[in-house]
Parts: structure tokens; sequence; C-alpha cells
């Protein structure tokens, strides 16, 4: 939890979604061969005008100076990435939270899997935070617990110090590795930045559900009654639990956290659709 937290607050406010334009080099027409009249009844009707494939339109797109500079290939690129994050919020910061190892690719799939059922934590760009998911005992029923939500309160403090204005020129920065990231998941939005868009839309429609919020516990597949520490819980309510990944997500973390990271989230969407 501590993990895919760390992603939806720093990650949002990386995730201004700007479009990398590529730069298309024209092409010489090829050279007709000699025209030969058919009679007119063999002439081939013409193609309606909507025959033709259309490119997706892009819409959000990148600032035309974006992406100017030189960038090292995609799979290279831990080093030059760390260099942006620790000038973004500190060398202490990176060292403590963020997992450099295969970062673009890595947050790439996380942010895309936010507004999906389903987000592994085995691809999260963020090491794990101490301690567990706790909760407590409301009516014969276990209910997420205050306790759990402070576990976060320092992140989200964190994340509203950071610079969005800053935010947005490390991701401008690195943002053509990151769309290079995206292209090799296949995914049928196109362009990363607005898939990014969809993503806080998807985190900004999150129910308030008031407090406490009722949980159950399930074991893990296949196994055995387990201990404490390997329980899993999922929600009680049908409603919640088949939410997105990063909607449940925000509804964990305790309402005035969950208000906080709003707030913020709707300032980086202010600056990303400008």
């Amino acid at each position: 939890m501590g993990r895919v937290v760390f992603v939806v607050l720093v990650g949002g406010a990386l995730v201004v979604g700007i479009f990398y334009l590529a730069k298309h080099w024209p092409r010489p027409a090829p050279t007709a061969p000699p025209s030969v009249t058919k009679p007119v009844a063999e002439r081939t009707p013409p193609a309606p005008l909507d025959a033709a494939p259309r490119k997706p339109a892009v819409a959000h797109p990148v600032p035309a100076n974006a992406g100017a500079h030189e960038l090292p290939p995609l799979d290279q690129s831990d080093a030059y990435v760390g260099r942006v994050l620790r000038e973004l919020v500190g060398r202490k910061a990176v060292a403590s939270f963020l997992n450099l190892d295969g970062f673009a690719r890595r947050f790439v799939a996380t942010v895309n899997n936010l507004a999906s059922d389903g987000a592994s934590t085995e691809r999260w760009p963020v090491r794990e935070t101490a301690g567990h998911f706790q909760t407590d005992a409301r009516d014969g029923h276990p209910v997420i617990s205050p306790r759990n939500a402070a576990r976060y309160t320092p992140f989200v403090s964190f994340v509203e110090a950071i610079d969005s204005r800053k935010a947005v020129a490390a991701y401008q920065a690195m943002y053509p590795l990151l769309q290079r990231a995206y292209e090799d998941l296949g995914e049928q939005t196109p362009y990363f930045n607005d898939r990014v868009v969809a993503v806080i839309d998807d985190l900004l429609a999150t129910p308030d559900t008031g407090e406490p919020v009722r949980v159950k516990h399930i074991d893990a597949d296949g196994a055995a009654p387990s201990p404490i520490a390997a329980r899993l819980y999922v929600y009680d309510d049908p409603s919640l639990e088949h939410r997105t990944a990063g909607q449940k997500i925000l509804m964990r973390v305790g309402q005035d956290n969950g208000k906080r990271l709003k707030a913020k989230l709707v300032e980086i969407r202010a600056l990303l659709v400008r």
C-alpha cells in the first residue's frame, strides 16, 4: 500500500501529461507511371472520403519546444531519469522512496494500471513503506483504522510541498522516454499523456465513502487459514470493491489524506490541459 500511495502522490505530481511531438521528414512523392485511359465502364469508382484509416486525435498536445534535447535509449535511461528526479524532489527522497531500476517502464505501467481493475506491485517504481495495513473492530466487523491513514500522512505532506511547475518541467524533459515505454505496452490509446488525463479523471471521481470503511478478510488463494501478517482485506461493499485500483487506493488512505491528494491532482490537471 505504501508503494501504491507514493505512486499516486509523487507520480501524480510528475504526470503532467505532455505529448511528445516527433519530427516527421517529408518523403518525395513516387513518380507515377504513364496513365492509361480506361473505357468509362471499366473505370474504378473513387473511394469514399472516409475510407482511409485516420490516426487518433491527440487530445492534449505538447508545447512545440518539449523533447528538444537528446535523450539516452529507453533501456539505458536510468542514470538520466535519476538526475531529473533528484533535481525535482531531492537526493534523500529519491534514495528513500524510489526504485530507479527501469524507472521509466515501471512508472508508465503503474500509472496505466491505476485506472484498471488491478495494479500488480511487482513493477512499482517506489520502495515499500514500513508497517502493515491496520484495522479496528466496529460493531463486530473490521473497518479501516485511523492508524492506517496516519502511515501515509508524511507522504501527503511531502507531495504537497512539490512545486508543480517544476514537476511539469521534469516531466517534459523525460516525456519522450515515457511515451516510448507506453507504446511498448500496445494500449489502444496511443498517447501516454492522454492516458494520464484519463487516469487523473478517474482518481478525481473516487467517491467520498465517509468513515469508517468496512472491510473483510480473505485468505490467499489456495492457502489454509493464515496468520494476521499474511491476511488480505477487500472492501465489504461490492460497489467499492469493484472500483478501479487507483480509486480503491484513495479510499484506503483516509478521508483527509484523500481530500488533500485530490486537491493536488486538480492542480496538476490544470497544468496538464491548459
